[in-house]
Parts: C-alpha cells; structure tokens; sequence
C-alpha cells in the first residue's frame, strides 16, 4: 500500500475520531449545561483559539512545508524545527502577555476565574500541539493514536466528572488538561527524529514567509470566530450556544471532506520542490474529485436531516439550530474546495501572499456582514456572513491557483454527484411516512443513501469513484480472504 493511502487512512481514523467523540460527548454535554453553559464555554474556547492562532504564528502552515522540504537530510530537519519552535514559543509567551491585558482592561472574565486561568494554560500549551512536524514528516500513525488515546481520556473525565450546569468550568477544565498532555507528549516523542549536534540556527530566513501566512491566519482566525465572539456581544447566549450547536455538527462533516487535503500538502511541496508537476497536477484533480463525489451527497444528507439531528445531537431545547444546519451546509463543499487551492496548490507554491489577499478580502465581507446582520437576525446573520466569506474566499484562491497551474474542475463529474444526491430526498419522504421510530429512521436512511449512492456510480461506471475507492475497497477485501 503507498505512503499516501496509508496516511489517508491514518488521518481518516484521526477525523473519524474528530466525529464520533463529540458525537457521544456533545449531547450529553448540551443537556447537562443546556444553551447558556454551552455558550459560555464556546465563548471561551473561541476567545482562546483566537489568541492561539496568534500565538502560533503562522508555523502550523508554513511548518508542515518547510518539514516536508528538510525532512530527507536530518541536519536540515533539526534545524527547520528547532529554528520554528523556538520562534512559537518566543511569540506565544508575547501574545500570552496580550491576552492578559486584553481581560483586564475589558472585564473579561470578571466573575469566572477558573475559566479565566484555565484559558491561559489553554494558550501557552497549544505551542506544544506540533502536529505541523508530524504532518510534514508524514507520522500519521502516530497524530491519529495520539489523538484517539487523548479523546478517550477526555470522554471518562467528562462522564464521570460533569454532571450539573454549574461544572461547565470542569468541563472547560478537561478540555485544557487534554491539549496539555498532548502537547508534553508531542514534544518528547519529537525528540526521536532529530538531533541536536551540529546546530546552526538561522531564524532570519522564515520571517517573511512566516509574516505572510501569520496575516493570513489572523484573518482566518478572526472571520472563523468574529462570529460566535460578535454573538456574544450583540446577542444572546442562547444564541451563541444554538450557532455553536449548528456549526460543530458540520464542522465535524467537515473533517472527512478536507482529510485527504492535509495528507497531500507535504507531498506536494515534495514534488514542487522536486519540479514534478504532471504528479502535483495528477494529486490536484484526484483531491477535487475526491472533494466533489463526498461533499455532496453530505451536504443533502444534512440538509434532510438537520432537524432530527439535531434533537438527537443536543436535545429539544437546541431545536432553533435545525434552521443554522441548513444554512451551514453548503460549507462542505465551499471549504473542502477552499482548502484545495488554498492549502494545496497556493501555499506549497509559496504564494502565501495570493492567499493572504484572499482571506483578508473574505476577513473585510465577514465584519462587514456580521456587523450588519447579527443585531438584526441574530444566528441566522452569522450564518449568512459566514457563507458571503467563505464564497469570497475560495473565488480569489480558484483565480489565482488556475493562473499557476492547469487542472480540470470535472464539472460534469460534480453535477453528477450532485444529481445523485438529490435522489435522497423522495427517499426521506417515503421513509418518513412508513418508518416513525427517529433512531431508526437515521440509520435506515443513512444506509439506503450509501447503498443507492454506490450502485449509481457503479451503474455509470464513473471512474474516478471506480479507480480510487471501490477497485481498491474490493481488491484489499479479496487479498485478506485468500489469506484466510
């Protein structure tokens, strides 16, 4: 099997994992602290994320690149690495003294201590999360168990631990013990791939680099979370806990749709730096089919579905959610194509500043209709600003990546899938009608969906679907049974 399925796999137990967790962990969670609790913990998780991607400055981008670039001469690996680290630290221990003088002087966190101290050991262990190394080196294996191991910790503490509204902070606790393992862990174990002879650090060289995708990362940053924050300042909680509700469901669709993406950026910088680009060319048209026959029959599966998820995901009270689904949806396939020319084709190439221009373009439309929409419909506004930004945001990237390289979009590739997909809904309306038990009726759907999706493609024998998905599926299935 090759390094990169072997490493899609790995990262797709990793988003997998991503899923199910808060799967089990989210409903019990929104029950227990119900729309107000979740807000005040979504309220500080964004607040701290906000200063942690300050804090990180970029590297989590730039550092997988740089690895992948160094990682065949050890020398050139230690130095990369020990020459970003150091720079992180140095940053978030400066951003760390921002984020103190931010809750003083706007009262912040005035009576919630315990959410205010455990946010700072939130921010400083994030440095630590050097997932951007193992990424670059390809250590697959090691993120997905890490992370699995990590999830299941975190899952114990919180059942045994959370159980009334008032322990929302011990929540917002296990959360931040969690990242602070994972970080001392990353780090220990990074000390088996380099060495620290023959040290020449050389800090100058990834400053502009670094300088550029900081930008681009504190605009990301700010339209990723301006919203829940600007929900909590011209809304209500409840508002923030219903929005919040919406957008982790699909950000965690989100994770199988974008798994393949983060597999391929180190190898593609391997074959840019390399001159390869019929092989960059050939990874760019797989990951946009791969994004297209995935992202919409997910989007119509949500879409169908939003309200009984919903009950079952949360709970009736987050019933006013069902609506922000919805609207979201559409975002699993904008981001998955965002993330292909962003993240694939752009920064691999070093044009980090093509993409900065358009995540600050995107940046300016998020305030402009946040400030616009949320005082006057509240979550529903956030979810339109989010959708204006992230349009915006993959037009200019599509622009500037097709002026560096020529790939096919498969427009009747995705029309297809698109078309298939729409099979789902007079499936749900028939089943509806016959099936009334609402577990049931989920998985029987999600499963005739799955079933009638893949005898589709294989009727139209498309090839993309065939080649990359089912040959492979069926060969490894008939290999391990003629070993048996």
């Amino acid at each position: 099997m090759s390094s990169i399925k072997k490493n899609f796999i790995y990262n797709n137990i990793l988003g997998v994992t991503n899923i199910i967790i808060p799967l089990i962990s989210f409903p019990y969670i929104s029950r227990v602290l119900g729309p107000e609790g979740v807000g005040i913990i979504s309220f500080a998780i964004s607040l701290a994320v906000t200063f942690i991607v300050l804090g990180s400055l970029g590297i989590p981008i730039y550092g997988i690149r740089e690895i992948a670039k160094s990682r065949g001469d050890k020398t050139k690996l230690s130095n990369a690495f020990l020459e970003l680290l150091i720079i992180e630290i140095t940053w978030s221990l400066f951003v760390t003294l921002i984020y103190a003088c931010w809750l003083f002087f706007t009262n912040t966190y005035q009576n919630e201590n315990a959410i205010k101290y455990l946010s700072f050991i939130h921010i400083m262990s994030s440095v630590g999360l050097i997932n951007w190394f193992y990424q670059g080196m390809e250590k697959y294996k090691f993120i997905s168990i890490m992370n699995f191991i990590v999830k299941i910790f975190t899952l114990i503490l919180l059942f045994a631990l959370v159980k009334k509204i008032e322990d929302y902070w011990i929540y917002y606790a296990i959360i931040v013990i969690s990242t602070f393992i994972s970080a001392i862990v990353s780090i220990l174990y990074s000390f088996r791939f380099i060495q620290f002879e023959k040290i020449k650090l050389n800090f100058k060289k990834h400053f502009n680099p670094i300088i550029i995708l900081f930008s681009t990362q504190i605009a990301i940053s700010i339209y990723v979370n301006l919203d829940v924050i600007m929900l909590k300042y011209f809304s209500q909680l409840e508002q923030v806990g219903y929005y919040s509700a919406a957008l982790k469901i699909v950000k965690m669709l989100l994770i199988i749709v974008t798994s393949l993406g983060v597999v391929l950026i180190p190898r593609i910088s391997s074959f840019i730096q390399e001159n390869k680009t019929k092989e960059v060319k050939s990874l760019i048209e797989k990951s946009i089919n791969y994004v297209s026959i995935i992202s919409f029959p997910t989007m119509v599966i949500l879409w169908i579905l939003s309200e009984n998820i919903i009950r079952l995901f949360a709970g009736i009270q987050f019933t006013e959610a069902n609506y922000l689904i919805k609207g979201l949806s559409p975002l699993i396939f904008i981001v998955g194509m965002t993330n292909i020319f962003g993240l694939q084709i752009l920064v691999p190439m070093d044009k980090e500043k093509k993409y900065m221009i358009a995540v600050l373009i995107g940046l300016f439309t998020n305030i402009f209709f946040n400030i616009l929409l949320i005082p006057i419909i509240q979550a529903k506004g956030a979810v339109i600003a989010t959708l204006f930004t992230e349009v915006i945001v993959l037009l200019i990237s599509y622009y500037y990546s097709k002026k560096l390289i020529s790939f096919s979009l498969s427009k009747n590739g995705s029309l297809k899938y698109l078309l298939l997909s729409l099979l789902f809904v007079p499936l749900s309306m028939i089943l509806s009608k016959i099936i009334n038990n609402e577990a049931l009726y989920l998985f029987v759907f999600i499963a005739l969906c799955v079933v009638i999706y893949t005898l589709a493609l294989l009727k139209f024998k498309d090839s993309f679907f065939m080649n990359y998905i089912f040959n492979p599926i069926y060969n490894n299935l008939m290999f391990y049974r003629s070993k048996t």
